[in-house]
């Protein structure tokens, strides 16, 4: 494993939380990979094609005041062109004047499987994991995009248990 492809791979999870926040959907082409496409938050149905993910992703957040995604603590193991990472991530997001309360925050961690492509490393599926939240569940409920989450812990991941950090 390089200092090269390990960079690489951070810098995806970093993009993803500000193309989030910027709304800029666009950026989804540097993070995502199409083809076998699985993008799962929580306990809700997967997405599986990229222009519905980047569809219900602007649905979602464009009702919201702002947002704030923070992605740390990202550890991968590459096996070639594959890898697999773990990476911590905070959300706040924000809808001043919501019934039930402006805020919905939460702390929790995305497994993900990349692939090398010509164009670099991209996330080919991603599974979401909620430690905690608190605030108004339903900020942004009038959107009819549902987010299903429970609390996990990483301890009972398989992800989690199988992963050797700095193999490759």
């Amino acid at each position: 494993m390089s200092y090269e492809d390990e960079a690489a791979i951070r810098s995806r999870m970093y993009l993803y939380g500000f193309a989030v926040d910027s709304l800029r959907w666009e950026l989804f082409d540097q993070v995502f990979h199409a083809q076998d496409l699985y993008v799962r938050h929580g306990d809700r149905d997967p997405w599986t094609d990229l222009e519905s993910l980047k569809r219900d992703f602007d649905t979602y957040h464009k009702v919201l005041t702002s947002t704030q995604h923070s992605i740390t603590n990202v550890i991968c193991e590459i096996d070639g062109d594959r890898a697999k990472s773990i990476s911590y991530g905070n959300w706040r997001l924000v809808r001043l004047g919501a019934e039930g309360g402006d805020t919905w925050m939460g702390q929790g961690w995305y497994e993900d499987e990349l692939v090398r492509t010509s164009a670099g490393w991209r996330i080919q599926r991603r599974q979401s994991r909620q430690v905690w939240r608190e605030g108004n569940d339903n900020v942004a409920s009038n959107t009819g995009v549902k987010w299903v989450h429970r609390t996990s812990s990483l301890q009972d991941s398989e992800i989690g248990r199988a992963i050797t950090p700095g193999r490759g």
